[in-house]
């Protein structure tokens, strides 16, 4: 039999002429000989009992029982078996993404055929052979607490992207009470807080950097500091003391005043936005927990936690496009002084 059309359902690579190939003698399931010696038996043992044979299951030939399995997919990373609904793999926290399915009827093989292998990867698949592993839950077990009452696995499920990272600063947060500077929050400030469904502060700190260009553009636009500017710059032209008193040239420093408060708005953000989102999520994951039953925590996990993109980037994009406004209307009348 030629297996090249087929993957080892142990590492889900696809497997190749040459390779060292061992056939389970109960179902005839080829495996990659060192998976099946790591496995110490044949991946489909459980379903022997149930009649289960590869080759007939490959070629259609074998369909009773099928409908029971077409309901279940196998997670790439842990190979636990999941409901095909499930958006996340409940033992590991991988993500089940269509294309990341593996099938239990097709042989262990992805679907598509050739696809992506989360497990032997960067993230998103995307990593060379013998690259360490894609681990979603960053080490940890399923059931691990994160803090009273949180698990790793609801965390995960309930941040959606990022959740190696996000698991690895919530860790040290609750064993070391230490964090990381956050440079996605430092860049983007309120847009950051949003996009993580911290949606209040997020606008509070977008309008507070709003706020701050629009003051600081308005200010240097006004006649009274274009008068103070524009005598600074001919007095140090010509070389002699500027006419200013003190609040004059106070009034000067204000627009620098406001660029630096937004800068010191972004440090912040940048210093504090992991300790919140820490906050948040464990806040969020106790307050579903009381409300929904066992069996539906995992589902409304995944519908109120993640991100929300769309809002993010439209308050990001409204900042850099008044920023942008700012900036020409200044240097339109500094042009015209």
């Amino acid at each position: 039999m030629e297996f090249t059309d087929y993957s080892c359902p142990v590492c889900g690579e696809r497997f190749k002429n040459g390779d060292d190939v061992v056939v389970c003698p109960e179902c005839g399931a080829p495996h990659h000989r060192e998976c099946y010696d790591k496995n110490g038996k044949c991946f489909y043992e459980d379903r022997h009992s149930q009649g289960f044979s590869f080759e007939k299951s490959e070629v259609g030939g074998d369909t009773e029982g099928a409908e029971q399995e077409f309901d279940v997919v196998l997670c790439p990373n842990c190979k636990a078996e999941n409901e095909r609904t499930a958006f996340y793999c409940k033992s590991c926290g991988m993500p089940l993404n269509e294309r990341d399915r593996v099938e239990p009827d097709n042989g262990g093989r992805q679907t598509p055929p050739g696809g992506f292998n989360r497990g032997a990867g960067m993230p998103f698949g995307f990593g060379a052979a013998g690259m360490p592993a894609y681990d979603p839950l960053a080490g940890l077990k399923n059931d691990d607490e994160l803090a009273d009452g949180v698990t790793a696995g609801e965390t995960a499920k309930y941040v959606g992207k990022n959740t190696q990272y996000y698991l690895t600063v919530f860790k040290n947060i609750k064993t070391a009470d230490k964090s990381r500077f956050n440079f996605s929050a430092f860049l983007t400030s309120g847009a950051y807080f949003i996009y993580r469904k911290m949606t209040v502060p997020g606008i509070i700190i977008s309008l507070l950097v709003i706020g701050l260009t629009v003051g600081s553009a308005y200010i240097m636009m006004s006649t009274n500091w274009m008068s103070h500017y524009s005598s600074l710059v001919n007095s140090m032209y010509n070389g002699e003391p500027a006419n200013l008193t003190s609040s004059d040239y106070l009034w000067l420093l204000v627009p620098a005043i406001m660029s630096f408060l937004r800068l010191v708005i972004m440090i912040i953000c940048g210093l504090t936005a992991n300790r919140s989102y820490y906050r948040h999520c464990c806040e969020k994951i106790k307050e579903i927990k009381r409300e929904e039953n066992e069996t539906d925590v995992n589902k409304v996990l995944e519908q109120r936690g993640g991100v929300n993109l769309p809002m993010a980037a439209s308050f990001l994009a409204a900042i850099v496009v008044i920023y942008e406004i700012c900036n020409f209307l200044l240097n339109t009348s500094i042009i015209g002084i």
